[in-house]
């Protein structure tokens, strides 16, 4: 089974900010933010999505800050995930 883009991010979100998938109570666009992602957290989600840090992308994604945002920015812009 092929994972996609959303199930990589999803995964990530999960485990650096120990929630369920349940908790998306918004579904894929509630803001990470609800969830507790911070500054700290937001680093190490880039780490874990191989995000470099301090990049233009990064800054992208910092201003998108849901699963859907993030997934839609992580298929148009790159090949990797």
């Amino acid at each position: 089974m092929v994972e996609t883009a959303r199930d990589r991010i999803l995964r990530a979100v999960c485990d650096v900010l120990y929630i369920d998938e349940a908790e998306l109570v918004d579904g894929d666009a509630t803001d990470l933010r609800d969830l507790g992602l911070d500054s700290v957290r937001f680093v190490l989600l880039m780490d874990t999505l191989g995000i470099e840090k301090g990049s233009a992308f990064q800054r992208r994604l910092a201003e998108t800050l849901s699963i859907a945002g993030w997934v839609r920015e992580l298929t148009e812009h790159c090949e990797h995930v």
